[in-house]
């Protein structure tokens, strides 16, 4: 062989240079990381003010109500009038305090609300605490007495607060953290929205400008 002449590679096993390539795993990569349910941090948590869409909220609300319905038809039967009933008002209400303003303190959210990855907030984003207690039972009792108005504000409102939330300063905000099937919490996602909606993409100005200086660029080369 002259030593002049080259020896050709097989291009069969030369490595692939296609940006094609590198993009779709890239595009593949970034789709997992998105599904991938972020880690709940310690300590105190300030949750991002993503405010939950009615059909959510609809969705939590509906998971309450038949585990209640299961409940009290699991109990009323052996309680012999004790609970669930128009003389046990007493027990009763210590059942529906337990069940929707001890988790709401404590963890911002009944167990629907879990199940649907909604959670309950404060203007801070974190779990209300004692702001609880006038929200259950004080502003819910007005939302419903007044004929179901005060619920159904929520769906008109720009961020979703019902009197109840308006009555206690809360907000019902998506919960990144926990939650059911993610395929469910995604189909219920209809109307929600940032409370400032930042967008990471440049201003039409930034690319004026960004089109101008590499044009610059080009004439200069």
């Amino acid at each position: 062989m002259p030593s002049g002449t080259k020896k050709r590679r097989n291009p069969r096993n030369r490595a692939s240079t296609s940006p094609y390539k590198a993009d779709v795993q890239t595009k593949s990569d970034k789709k997992s990381k998105s599904k991938k349910r972020p880690e709940k941090p310690k300590g105190s948590v300030t949750y991002p003010m993503i405010f939950a869409g009615p059909m959510r909220r609809l969705y939590a609300f509906t998971i309450d109500f038949g585990l209640i319905m299961m409940i009290i038809y699991a109990i009323a039967p052996a309680a012999n009038g004790n609970m669930f009933s128009d003389e046990a008002v007493a027990p009763d209400l210590i059942f529906f305090f337990g069940y929707f303003i001890i988790p709401t303190i404590l963890w911002g959210r009944t167990p629907g609300k879990w199940v649907a990855g909604i959670v309950v907030v404060d203007s801070d984003g974190r779990t209300p605490g004692p702001a609880a207690i006038p929200r259950e039972m004080i502003g819910k009792l007005v939302s419903f007495l007044a004929v179901g108005i005060g619920i159904l504000w929520l769906i008109p409102d720009k961020k979703h607060q019902g009197w109840h939330d308006k009555i206690a300063g809360t907000f019902v905000v998506d919960n990144p953290y926990s939650g059911g099937p993610q395929f469910m919490k995604d189909f219920f996602k209809l109307g929600e929205k940032k409370e400032e909606d930042t967008d990471d993409s440049d201003s039409p100005d930034d690319e004026e400008e960004t089109v101008a200086s590499s044009g610059e660029d080009d004439v200069s080369k």
